[in-house]
């Protein structure tokens, strides 16, 4: 029987130190199969060090069908703060086959005011539009809000549960932290998924056998198309990910001014309502600022820091009030008190989408 790492999911093996699944021969008889993890894991947990990067999409994808067909229900876990991203069609549609769970991540980096419950109405009215049938969880594996509600809904039903997701949404620090609580307690192990901020740790799926006939699975995260922060070199793309508590910035723009994110992103003011507002959004490492549109080039062609972007996209589109536009991978800017029409500049191929607010008021 081929013995898999803990950490990852990837077969062990003890022949080449370049590939998955590496484990030196002599740990091989040292350690209980439940508690071996291979090298890789073994220097991304210690030294936060990853040399072999993300497992590929192709490979990521056959595991993901093989995780789907033993499953009898999938957890969706989304980043809150990049919500539209996590769920590519591609993605829904291979999970379709079986109930889904949406599980919201991040609720710790949403500002205080904005509830639990007022974030899983919205979530559940976002899925609407987009045609997806679930039902939705609010967490935060960091800080373990909502995860009493989850294990609830979990042992409710004592399912064949595969956590699936897009790269760097946290899938895995959920089922860690369920491996923590109440419902791993007869079965205990040393060993839990690997965590990280490196995309596509987990290289494919395994699984982990609970109390009460529960049986939890891990899988590869999903890449997505169209992400920014996937564009972009490993630090720069940790800068993108959401792991602060959301920033905003507020700016009365008029025709002629912009908000950029420097070398990353710009939307330029075409015509607004009278008194309308823009607020930028980011939960990351960086944030919007306001300019002037004659300063447009420095900050996107001409900008010369780290991963310049080469190619770029111009797009139109109109912003209703109490309506975000989502730029996927990077964060996004919230209309108020008016309409905007705005040009934005992107990096080639990133995509973004209109939503209602997530942040205050909902109502057009």
């Amino acid at each position: 029987m081929t013995k898999r790492c803990r950490g990852c999911g990837a077969n062990l093996q003890t022949e080449n130190p370049g590939e998955y699944g590496y484990i030196p021969p002599k740990r091989l008889g040292e350690t209980d199969d439940d508690d071996l993890v291979c090298q890789r894991c073994f220097r991304i947990i210690h030294y936060n060090k990853d040399e072999l990067g993300p497992v590929l999409a192709t490979a990521s994808s056959q595991a993901l069908e093989e995780g789907v067909a033993w499953s009898d229900h999938v957890a969706l876990v989304v980043d809150l703060l990049d919500f539209d991203a996590g769920l590519p069609s591609a993605l829904l549609e291979s999970v379709s086959a079986r109930p889904l769970l949406v599980v919201a991540n991040k609720q710790d980096l949403l500002p205080k005011k904005t509830t639990a419950a007022e974030v899983a109405l919205w979530a559940k009215n976002r899925l609407r539009q987009l045609g997806v049938e679930a039902e939705v969880q609010v967490v935060s594996a960091l800080n373990g809000f909502g995860f009493a509600g989850l294990a609830q809904w979990i042992e409710a039903r004592q399912p064949k549960l595969l956590f699936a997701g897009v790269t760097n949404v946290g899938k895995s620090h959920v089922l860690s932290r369920l491996l923590g609580m109440r419902l791993g307690r007869k079965q205990q192990y040393a060993v839990k998924p690997t965590v990280s901020a490196y995309p596509g740790t987990t290289v494919s799926w395994s699984r982990w056998w609970l109390s009460g006939g529960i049986e939890l699975a891990d899988s590869p995260g999903f890449v997505p198309e169209g992400r920014l922060s996937d564009m972009l070199c490993p630090a720069c793309a940790r800068e993108l990910i959401p792991s602060r508590t959301l920033s905003s910035k507020l700016y009365p723009i008029a025709p002629g001014q912009m908000m950029h994110i420097p070398g990353r992103a710009t939307v330029v003011c075409q015509e607004s309502t009278p008194g309308a507002l823009l607020i930028g959004y980011c939960g990351s490492g960086v944030s919007w600022e306001k300019s002037s549109e004659r300063h447009l080039a420095k900050w996107t062609r001409e900008f010369d820091g780290h991963c310049p972007i080469q190619n770029w996209e111009e797009h139109t589109v109109t912003v209703p009030r109490n309506c975000d536009l989502i730029i996927h991978g990077l964060g996004w800017i919230s209309a108020r008190k008016g309409e905007y029409k705005l040009k934005g500049y992107l990096p080639a191929g990133t995509k973004f989408s209109l939503r209602p607010c997530l942040i205050g008021p909902k109502q057009q």
